[in-house]
């Protein structure tokens, strides 16, 4: 375990802390992007912003022929923007998928106004879903439309639009062991990408090591997409996609965070999981009570899956996550995922990032070992039985 270890808990509760209170709807993600930038900057970490707005921070490694590992999250979450206003009359339009209740009336939401006031409004209705696929949508509890109305509480010119909005939630709080805030998916795994670099930054490492921030993930990958096709990242670097991801049987919230082996757009690549796998290890060996789970996580896409079509080896984490998109049982509420799972998923970078450039085998080196004695065994018991005659 990496020497720094005892401050990860700290760092990766203040981070998440801090970008809870920042708005991330999607094209509107400065504020979580300009956080990320100034902490990485006195962290000590190498940081650039692509001509996209994906903030890239770098830990070189001492081999700059090594392969290198990049953790990659997003800065953005779904929510709305205003397009139109007349009087205390606005108009919205959804960016990200959200659930039925975010286009219900009665739901409270804010408008972020100049210098980041918070201008309270209340959602009057939705359009209806106008074909049939928006209508099946909707039958999965998706809201069938982009069109979102609503009325300020007071009246106020908004200014320039478009201005963006977000559901009134509550920014960030733990409680009995959970973290509950408006966008865990994916400030989370922003949080623990810059947690584990901050405690690794003086080590030691062969190959280079990344965490991309990127934007407009939940529109359709948008910035990852860009990154992967402009090669941001070296070809050869492997591409740890750190996510914040809906439950699912194998995927619990509090049995560990997870490994994820592909979404539901892709499979992803042993060669890139054997840095976790070999993590993993290390971790469980230091600390048996360390959880950690793994499954294929198809209920979304994540970053690992736009970087693959690319050619670059992927792999990834999730933290397991209630309230996905804010769809709760109630209608808008704060998503949550467990501390625990959130810190143990911190620990896993931080130790996956020490093995950048190292190409571990993994569990396959252990399959490879030629068991002799359980060979001779068997030779044995064939002969003994006589168990095959031709």
């Amino acid at each position: 375990m990496n020497p720094d270890s005892d401050l990860i808990e700290s760092a990766a509760i203040e981070i998440l802390s801090n970008l809870g209170g920042l708005p991330a709807t999607s094209f509107w993600e400065d504020g979580p992007a300009r956080y990320l930038v100034v902490r990485a900057k006195e962290a000590g970490l190498v940081v650039t912003i692509d001509e996209w707005g994906n903030v890239l921070a770098t830990k070189a490694g001492t081999n700059p022929k090594a392969p290198g590992i990049a953790f990659v999250a997003h800065t953005d979450h779904p929510g709305y923007e205003v397009v139109t206003q007349e009087g205390q009359e606005i108009t919205l339009n959804t960016r990200g998928g959200v659930g039925l209740a975010a286009g219900r009336e009665g739901t409270k939401i804010e408008v972020i106004g100049r210098h980041g006031r918070r201008i309270k409004a209340i959602v009057t209705g939705a359009e209806p879903a106008a074909t049939e696929f928006l209508q099946s949508r909707e039958a999965d509890g998706w809201l069938g439309t982009d069109t979102v109305y609503a009325k300020l509480n007071n009246d106020e010119d908004l200014g320039k639009l478009p201005k963006p909005v977000v559901p009134d939630l509550i920014d960030f709080e733990i409680e009995d062991g959970m973290i509950r805030m408006r966008a865990a998916d994916d400030l989370g795994g922003c949080a623990a990408i810059l947690a584990a670099l901050e405690s690794i930054v003086d080590e030691p490492t062969e190959g280079s090591v990344y965490g991309l921030f990127t934007r407009a993930e939940e529109v359709g990958l948008v910035g990852a997409r860009i990154a992967a096709e402009n090669e941001l990242l070296p070809k050869n670097t492997v591409i740890v996609s750190v996510e914040t991801s809906s439950v699912l049987p194998g995927a619990e919230i509090g049995e560990g965070v997870v490994i994820r082996t592909g979404d539901r757009a892709a499979t992803f690549d042993y060669e890139a999981e054997a840095y976790l796998g070999e993590a993993a290890h290390r971790l469980k060996s230091a600390n048996p009570n360390f959880k950690i789970q793994r499954q294929l996580m198809s209920a979304g896409g994540c970053e690992a899956a736009a970087f693959k079509a690319f050619g670059y080896s992927v792999t990834g984490t999730a933290f397991p996550l209630g309230a996905w998109h804010n769809r709760g049982e109630n209608g808008v509420e704060p998503e949550f995922i467990s501390k625990d799972d959130f810190i143990g998923g911190a620990h896993l970078l931080a130790e996956a990032a020490l093995l950048a450039g190292t190409s571990p085998a993994g569990v396959l080196s252990r399959l490879s070992d030629f068991p002799s004695e359980e060979a001779d065994r068997l030779k044995a018991d064939r002969l003994r039985h006589e168990y095959v005659k031709y």
